[in-house]
């Protein structure tokens, strides 16, 4: 018998122990590590996996919800309460009823509200007075993936702490069962969207987008119905595609991760509606990236510089400081130095920009791959919809005043050469025990005269996903960088003992493929 299938942080070094434990004919041994591989764990955005095996099976998802209801009771005297929602996953509505069966029968009242974004989960679980709100979802993944996330009653997700107290609960010995306290279930598809839909366009006055024609793609997932309505709401003329989702179509050849990659497909419909801009959700609608007539990709760095300067002129960006990742371009950080605003840098995950944001009291925070977050009393996470609003508000206003087009405002944030390796191994290895990769970091740095950077992890969402991030300096060429990032995936290749590892660069200034 071979070990399950589990979370990308769990696989690597646990396993190699249980193959050599196996080898040795060591029983006692096996057993401990294969119960290590077996826990389930909350990765960077919450449990993720293959949507009908482990941790994402019915006996697994039923003990996630059995500890989440648990957990709750444990926190309060009164019948909890719990909504949730889901993208367009086929998988997503079994995962839900699931979890909703086990909370219910652990006590906890349950609203389902169906299809809906992650931060319309968010905003649903504060204003309406829910005491979690869960959301099913893998994001931008592949259809058959997915994912449980959890949100508090205050909207922001659950900090390491809650998640930790609810780990403790799955992969423990369940405490003695309590006397039958059933919840009650409400179906209730039409409320939680209208409280979203109207959360967010209370933001914009009326006919704030009057003039501007663009091109949504709503990746065939939660964005399909909200996003054209608010649009057209909002007065824009407004061509939507990518709304037919059949379960499993989410986010194949379309939305904000397949348009950083090859944005043409969007652009062409942008220049055939004679459109002022294309804007792309993912299949949760929680990232958002936008393309222009001339082709230009406007990633989150981008978005964070221009919100940042509109923000700052209304005295809205608290603490003119922006928080954005270790990915991020030294070009928006030397950008923003130059309007006075300095820049705050993560580990790479929106819950760690969310982190900081809220403790320096910060107003403008988010990720190159499309995750912004304006923080205020009405909004707990990022929202790529929200977003793409304050985009287009800013496009139609500069297009009624003769201002500059979206393409002439994005051209003044510098970009240094940068790529992404995402390499496909077989295996993961603590990346601090290769020697050779620390050398080869510090020669890197070296040949970009200390303007470069060097980023290597893990995917939090992605199994044995190796991510590679290496950005030159000012007058560093993108072959140079190519040649570079292939050097440092070598040493992690031997250590997995990875053979012909697929790998996939991307150029994060053009948002294309890099041809090797």
């Amino acid at each position: 018998m071979f070990p399950p299938k589990t979370q990308p942080s769990d696989v690597g070094f646990t396993e190699i122990k249980w193959l050599k434990c196996r080898r040795l004919g060591d029983d006692k041994m096996m057993e401990k590590h294969l119960a290590e591989l077996q826990q389930i764990r909350f990765g960077t955005d919450g449990i993720r996996g293959i949507a009908g095996e482990y941790p994402l099976e019915v006996a697994a998802v039923t003990r996630i919800g059995q500890s989440i209801g648990r957990w709750l009771a444990g926190r309060s005297e009164q019948t909890p309460s719990v909504v949730i929602g889901c993208d367009t996953r086929r998988s997503s509505e079994w995962i839900a009823h699931t979890l909703a069966g086990a909370l219910l029968a652990e006590g906890s009242n349950v609203q389902h509200i169906g299809v809906i974004s992650t931060p319309g989960v968010a905003h649903n679980v504060r204003v309406s007075g829910f005491d979690l709100g869960i959301m099913i979802s893998a994001s931008h993944n592949p259809a058959d993936q997915n994912g449980i996330k959890l949100f508090g009653a205050d909207g922001f997700k659950l900090d390491d702490q809650e998640e930790e107290a609810i780990e403790a609960l799955i992969n423990g010995t369940q405490p003695p069962a309590r006397k039958p306290q059933f919840g009650v279930y409400a179906a209730s598809r039409d409320s939680g969207w209208e409280t979203y839909f109207h959360h967010l366009r209370a933001d914009f006055a009326d006919g704030a987008l009057a003039g501007l024609r663009v091109v949504l793609d709503c990746a065939n997932g939660a964005a399909y119905s909200i996003a054209p309505r608010l649009f057209d709401d909002l007065k824009a003329d407004v061509l939507a595609i990518n709304t037919t989702p059949d379960g499993y179509n989410i986010n194949v050849r379309a939305g904000s991760e397949h348009v950083r990659r090859d944005r043409q497909t969007l652009v062409d419909h942008v220049v055939g509606y004679q459109a002022d801009l294309g804007i792309a959700f993912d299949g949760d609608a929680d990232r958002v990236v936008f393309v222009t007539p001339e082709g230009m990709l406007i990633d989150g760095d981008h978005t964070m510089g221009l919100l940042a300067v509109e923000m700052q002129a209304k005295s809205a960006l608290n603490g003119a400081t922006v928080v954005a990742t270790d990915m991020s371009n030294t070009g928006l950080e030397d950008f923003l130095a130059q309007q006075g605003i300095a820049m705050s840098r993560t580990k790479v995950g929106d819950r760690y920009v969310m982190e900081r944001m809220r403790e320096g009291g910060f107003a403008l925070g988010g990720e190159q791959a499309g995750h912004i977050i304006v923080l205020d009393e009405e909004h707990t996470c990022g929202d790529g919809i929200y977003a793409g609003l304050k985009i287009a508000a800013l496009v139609a206003t500069n297009k009624r005043t003769g201002g500059d087009s979206l393409t002439a405002m994005a051209s003044r944030i510098p970009r240094y050469p940068q790529v992404i390796a995402s390499v496909h191994l077989d295996s993961q290895v603590d990346l601090k025990t290769l020697p050779a990769l620390k050398t080869l970091q510090e020669e890197t740095l070296a040949a970009f005269g200390g303007r470069g950077r060097v980023n290597m992890r893990f995917s939090g969402t992605e199994p044995n996903l190796l991510r590679t991030m290496i950005e030159g300096g000012p007058s560093t060429s993108l072959d140079t960088v190519v040649g570079q990032v292939m050097q440092l995936c070598e040493p992690v290749i031997r250590a997995t003992n990875s053979s012909n590892p697929r790998i996939d660069i991307v150029d994060c200034v053009t948002g294309a493929p890099v041809r090797l």
